[in-house]
């Protein structure tokens, strides 16, 4: 078996002479309506982008309207009317790329049912264990009170509220919701922007070890282990199995995401302890199953 030397770990690709390709805005655009989407190329060995906003331009800044540092290629964000400079640059753990910047002027739309709420949080499709969730959205000039919406999977509206402000908590049913928020003033509102949110409060149940049972003893290094658990109605649930090699449970020899039944193999001539718990997407955990001794000889 070959072994990688400290010298031959793979290291990052220095990106000081690479160069980022910007799409959107590029320089001299007029977006027409406040929700501006930043756009650019990916660039290999880049781990993170540092995108900056400067009203009017970074020479001569008023305020840094926006840094942030993102994993993706893209960002979007509400700006109000006025002039502009961004700039993006790659980024990894030891080198950057230099900034590529480009001017561009926001010009509102006087149709206010034209402008767009933009969702802030929770991001789309999170998974929470929680029902009491805070949702949050950028505010919408000229907005005087926002609707927000939740829809069952069947899109009918099971609760509904209005607003001021830019966040409110509702409490979440179980399952798959779908949540949206409007813009409203006197006479217009502008259209729904909607995510997806799935709450799964419920722990999973606890496993039953079946084998090896209590103070079994065998021969061969290979271990077959086996239990039982009903599944609980939501997110996709799993186990994980803990092996020590102390009644107190302090010297850990394997833990491992594992389905029933699997095989582990381990060392002769030692005793060994062991349980389950289950898990699942929401991050909701059972009880532990009762602890059981084998001893391979």
């Amino acid at each position: 078996m070959a072994f990688l030397g400290c010298e031959e770990v793979l290291l990052e690709e220095d990106l000081s002479d690479k160069a980022i390709i910007i799409n959107a805005p590029v320089e001299g655009t007029t977006v027409l309506n406040i929700s501006v989407t930043f756009n650019w190329e990916t660039l290999d060995q880049a781990t993170t982008y540092r995108l900056q906003v400067a009203q009017p331009d970074f020479e001569n800044a008023a305020q840094i309207v926006l840094d942030t540092t993102i994993t993706g290629t893209s960002f979007n964000t509400n700006l109000v009317r006025n002039s502009y400079n961004w700039r993006v640059r790659a980024q990894n753990s030891g080198t950057t790329t230099p900034y590529v910047s480009a001017g561009f002027t926001v010009i509102e739309s006087e149709d206010f049912s034209v402008r767009e709420v933009l969702l802030v949080a929770p991001e789309n499709t999170t998974i929470v264990n929680t029902t009491s969730i805070n949702l949050q959205w950028q505010a919408v000039t000229d907005a005087t009170s926002y609707r927000i919406q939740l829809l069952d999977e069947s899109n009918a509206v099971v609760e509904e509220k209005t607003t001021a402000d830019t966040s409110i908590s509702f409490t979440f049913p179980e399952g798959v919701t779908q949540w949206q928020v409007r813009a409203e003033n006197n006479t217009q509102n502008t259209l729904y922007s909607t995510r997806s949110l799935t709450v799964d409060s419920m722990k999973p149940n606890q496993p039953v070890v079946v084998a090896p049972v209590n103070d079994a003893t065998q021969a061969g290094t290979t271990v077959a282990f086996s239990w039982t658990r009903e599944v609980v109605v939501g997110t996709p649930e799993f186990d994980s199995i803990y092996i020590y090699s102390d009644v107190a449970l302090t010297q850990l020899v394997s833990k491992n995401r594992v389905t029933s039944p699997t095989d582990i193999e381990l060392d002769a001539n030692t005793t060994y302890y062991w349980f389950l718990k289950a898990f699942d997407e929401a991050e909701n955990e059972s009880e532990s199953s009762t602890t059981s001794r084998f001893t391979i000889n």
